[in-house]
């Protein structure tokens, strides 16, 4: 295979990671060496070889307090990034090569989002069924730090474009299980139920012009059986059902299944919270 030399882009890698010794190393390698900085924030206190494999590739590391995710964190990444661009991965992520090969020509453009491709692993085969914001000027976003959030648009005349170079994602285990579930969906669920009691000030965010949720998230969050797990479930149902009829595998139903789980131990946990608030 022939081995193509890069150059450093102006472009922040920026990851937050817990725990991922065994598919660190394979993202950190895949934008290396065209990425000027690259930043990583541990989820609590590391207990295995993650940040001694970071440093083989970056100076630029900080153990943050233990939350159990991802999305609080990033508000300190971006604030810690000295570039404009964004490229944020997870660690079970990596860039395909034509992603890669492309970086140089995105950056330059008139974008100033990138919805990259984005699979799902199953069965040793990519699916891609999704699309990701991992690749934005961070002046042109703005973002608050609960779980399952991602970079939204400061204003109207801010451009985003999707493009079809993938960014692929593998983790080493299935995702989409009752094991996976127990240990981590639900946790999650509990977490983004407990962000959104919080008031909104005390939220961690980047950029954000908002005073107060958006007002379509500000009505689940009152309303959180019937406007929240029964639409969120409804709206998973018909998504899953879709991608079914799509792929033809019963992955997707999972998914769908999954997800819908999902959102109903998020309202039910809310709903919980907020009653127990209030006496």
């Amino acid at each position: 295979m022939e081995n193509k030399e890069f150059e450093k882009l102006p472009v922040s890698v920026v990851m937050v990671i817990h725990n991922e010794e065994a598919v660190i190393e394979r993202a950190l390698r895949s934008c290396a060496d065209i990425a000027d900085e690259i930043i990583v924030i541990h989820d609590g206190k590391c207990s295995d070889k993650s940040l001694e494999i970071a440093r083989r590739y970056t100076d630029n590391i900080l153990e943050a307090e233990r939350i159990g995710q991802a999305e609080k964190h990033r508000v300190k990444t971006y604030e810690m990034a000295r570039n404009d661009w964004i490229l944020q991965l997870d660690a079970d992520e990596y860039l395909s090569s034509s992603l890669k090969s492309e970086l140089k020509n995105l950056l330059a453009g008139d974008v100033d989002i990138y919805e990259v491709s984005w699979s799902t692993f199953h069965n040793q085969k990519h699916y891609f069924w999704h699309y990701k914001r991992a690749l934005f000027r961070k002046s042109k976003v703005y973002f608050i730090g609960i779980s399952h959030e991602s970079v939204k648009l400061i204003d109207a005349r801010v451009s985003i474009k999707r493009i079809p170079q993938p960014l692929l994602h593998e983790p080493l285990y299935n995702n989409v299980s009752l094991a996976a579930f127990h240990s981590k969906w639900k946790n999650w669920a509990r977490i983004q139920a407990r962000q959104l009691t919080e008031d909104f000030s005390a939220i961690p965010k980047w950029n954000c012009p908002l005073t107060d949720w958006e007002r379509h998230r500000r009505v689940r969050i009152q309303h959180p059986i019937l406007l929240g797990m029964i639409a969120t479930t409804a709206y998973h149902a018909c998504h899953s059902a879709k991608n079914l009829l799509k792929y033809r595998n019963s992955y997707f139903l999972k998914l769908g299944i999954f997800a819908s789980l999902y959102h109903i131990h998020l309202y039910y946990y809310l709903n919980k919270y907020r009653r127990n608030e209030k006496k």
